[in-house]
């Protein structure tokens, strides 16, 4: 961390003796083109727009903020002189601005922006000396230790380079391409060619390299295809006949009740077949071994018993009878409603799995007839 710090120290003097020793020399850099206004300036108060400044007004300007970037750089204030110094080049794209812009935006935590402004002072800024260039050179490196470069070919010239949506250059690109690590789309497009795109993962203090080979797009018109014939809608399925809807909710209601009431009565026929066995029990231990349980010669103290026996006894028959009707009804509903389920969605009087059926109303007779063939 010590020797980090140191370095910086070391880059910030020698750019702020450079840029204090020469002024002159770093307020004539090359001319570039008047900057576009700033898209997230407020806008004016009156209708009325405010005149653009003319050429003489916008060099006068950006070198009194370039006066006051240069202050903020010599006393270490990165964000005043970051800010000073950008303002400058927007107004005058001046390449000799990029040496303490991109220090000031390194420092600030915009490796990226650094790089580009770095790059383009180490590439373009004609009255840097070769000291300066050194400078900017170490810092466009350790800015290059966070980022990945790009350096792409193409083999057309005129072509637009897209990075993830933003528009890089056109080829030939005079300079390469800045990226943070991570994932980046990169898109090379142009008129009358097939557009290239690739995906590329960047790693950090990597360079790679790219080659786009862009085909021209047919002068002839393609041919087109023979339309497919239309294919005819198949007719919606027949609706299921009322009778059968009817006929699956009595029959799956008649399931219901039959099987619980084979289910209840069956619970009551094990019951009365219990107590059924006990009252048999107390009759047995009650009576002499001498006599009859009951009947004709039974033990005349059991009457009332045995009565009450046999009553219980034709309790458990009868609901074993009951049960055995609900288990008999229950099965016929359920099997007459899978019937009805299973049976094909075909009104009467059409075609039903190969046979017709036809109803017939007669003098003297009524019902239906089924014709077909098997």
């Amino acid at each position: 961390m010590t020797m980090r710090r140191g370095r910086w120290w070391a880059a910030g003097l020698l750019v702020t003796g450079v840029w204090t020793s020469t002024p002159a020399a770093w307020a004539q850099g090359a001319p570039g083109k008047p900057a576009t206004p700033d898209k997230g300036a407020a806008a004016p108060a009156t209708p009325t727009p405010t005149p653009a400044p003319s050429p003489a007004d916008a060099d006068k300007e950006s070198t009194r903020l370039f006066e006051d970037a240069k202050k903020a750089h010599k006393a270490f204030q990165w964000d005043k002189a970051r800010d000073a110094a950008l303002a400058a080049f927007k107004l005058k794209p001046d390449p000799a601005y990029g040496l303490i812009l991109g220090q000031s935006e390194l420092q600030t935590g915009k490796p990226r922006d650094a790089a580009e402004h770095l790059e383009l002072y180490v590439r373009e800024a004609k009255s840097a000396t070769a000291i300066e260039k050194q400078a900017a050179q170490k810092l466009l490196d350790e800015a290059k230790l966070k980022l990945g470069t790009l350096y792409i070919k193409v083999n057309v010239e005129g072509a637009d380079v897209v990075v993830d949506g933003r528009a890089a250059g056109r080829t030939p690109l005079a300079a390469p391409i800045f990226v943070d690590p991570g994932s980046h789309e990169i898109e090379v497009k142009k008129f009358g060619f097939d557009p290239g795109k690739e995906l590329l993962a960047v790693a950090p203090a990597t360079e790679s390299e790219m080659e786009f080979a862009l085909a021209p797009l047919p002068t002839e018109p393609e041919k087109a295809e023979p339309e497919k014939p239309k294919e005819e809608p198949k007719p919606p399925p027949l609706p299921s006949p009322k009778w059968r809807t009817y006929g699956m909710i009595g029959g799956a209601g008649l399931t219901v009740l039959g099987l619980g009431l084979g289910v209840g009565l069956t619970v009551m026929a094990n019951g009365k077949s219990d107590e059924a066995d006990q009252q048999l029990d107390v009759l047995r231990r009650t009576t002499p071994t001498t006599s009859g349980l009951c009947g004709a010669g039974g033990f005349a103290p059991n009457a009332g018993a045995c009565a009450k026996l046999k009553d219980t006894l034709s309790s458990q028959d009868a609901a074993a009878n009951g049960a055995m009707a609900g288990y008999i009804i229950g099965g016929v509903a359920a099997i007459g409603t899978l019937g009805l389920f299973l049976l094909p969605r075909t009104p009467f009087g059409r075609k039903l799995m190969g046979v017709n059926v036809v109803p017939v109303f007669g003098a003297g007779q009524t019902g239906g007839m089924v014709v077909g063939s098997f």
